[in-house]
């Protein structure tokens, strides 16, 4: 860990969905770089990505043949303190509700607070 980067802000936009699994690794391996550099990251899934998140999803979807499951990918960033949020307009786009969701996924946010958090960050990445 860097004290350089403590303080610092990461914010990662995951737009996928379970449709495009060759690129679900990407926001869960980026946000944990970032944390293990020694800043903040959080993960909001908007758009399709809240499929990823759907109970009994990441265990059975892989990015490539024969690699980890994004369960593992997702259980490695949440074990490293990266902060999840799935935009509730996302959910209902998807024909979601919370109770699909993981358990570990505790808050749903709406799209302005992804603008807010946009402003407050110091670096952000989209996928």
């Amino acid at each position: 860990m860097s004290a350089e980067y403590a303080g610092k802000k990461v914010l990662i936009v995951a737009t996928f969905g379970s449709d495009n699994p060759e690129r679900c690794p990407g926001p869960f391996v980026f946000a944990g770089e970032a944390v293990k550099a020694g800043a903040e990251a959080e993960i909001h899934f908007v758009l399709q990505a809240p499929k990823i998140l759907k109970e009994g999803v990441a265990e059975a979807l892989h990015s490539k043949e024969g690699g980890r499951t994004i369960r593992e990918f997702i259980d490695d960033a949440l074990a490293l303190g990266v902060k999840f949020f799935v935009c509730d307009t996302a959910l209902a786009l998807c024909d979601m509700t919370s109770e699909d969701l993981i358990e570990e996924i505790e808050t749903l946010v709406g799209p302005s607070f992804l603008i807010k958090r946009g402003f407050e960050s110091d670096l952000s990445f989209t996928f």
